[in-house]
């Protein structure tokens, strides 16, 4: 059964006084000193991510990733949903480290490449390894994550966070590339150094 209109436009109404209190706490914490403090430590964590995307390692960006994942399972996942994603990515990234300690033996890494021999498992002559379908499912994770409602500091994190993803897969098909032999393709004229996905 329906509420009566009137019943519904003062839920409403309620609503959004309860939005506009939330936006104008959020407001006034921001002038705070508390606040300041906070803004200076997150935006440290983009100086050292973007750190660590210059130095364009691969063990590197994983441990980094990991380090925020396990510190996200442990302080903030508060739902079982979260917990359940968090916990997915850090056994995807276990998964690529060890294939990152594979494909450094060329003989070793061929079971891989011939494991993924179908055509839908492959790109570019190079297997889609489980390696490489973590860099492109966090990816996404992090993207799904850019759209809730953040501030543009959480945002800023996010978009570090992927960036590091890209260099991360950028890497990866380098490794692959030496494994397998292939000789990797000139870059297209115009074309970006970086990765997109």
């Amino acid at each position: 059964m329906r509420k009566p209109v009137s019943i519904m436009a003062d839920r409403t109404s309620r609503l959004a006084a309860a939005l506009t209190a939330e936006f104008v706490i959020r407001s006034e914490f921001k002038s705070s000193s508390v606040s300041e403090e906070l803004t200076a430590s997150r935006q440290q964590q983009i100086v050292q991510l973007q750190a660590i995307k210059n130095s364009a390692s691969l063990s590197d960006i994983l441990i980094a990733e990991k380090t925020i994942l396990a510190f996200e399972l442990h302080h903030y996942a508060n739902t079982a949903t979260m917990k359940s994603s968090i916990t997915a990515a850090l056994a995807d990234i276990a998964i690529a480290e060890q294939l990152t300690a594979v494909i450094a033996d060329p003989a070793a890494y061929k079971a891989v490449d011939q494991s993924h021999s179908r055509p839908k498992n492959r790109a570019n002559h190079l297997p889609l390894d489980e390696a490489r379908q973590f860099f492109r499912s966090h990816s996404t994770r992090l993207l799904n994550l850019d759209k809730g409602r953040l501030d543009l500091i959480d945002k800023k994190i996010i978009d570090a966070r992927r960036a590091n993803m890209r260099i991360a897969e950028k890497a990866y098909i380098g490794l692959q590339q030496v494994a397998l032999g292939i000789t990797p393709e000139p870059p297209k004229r115009g074309q970006g150094r970086g990765l997109e996905m």
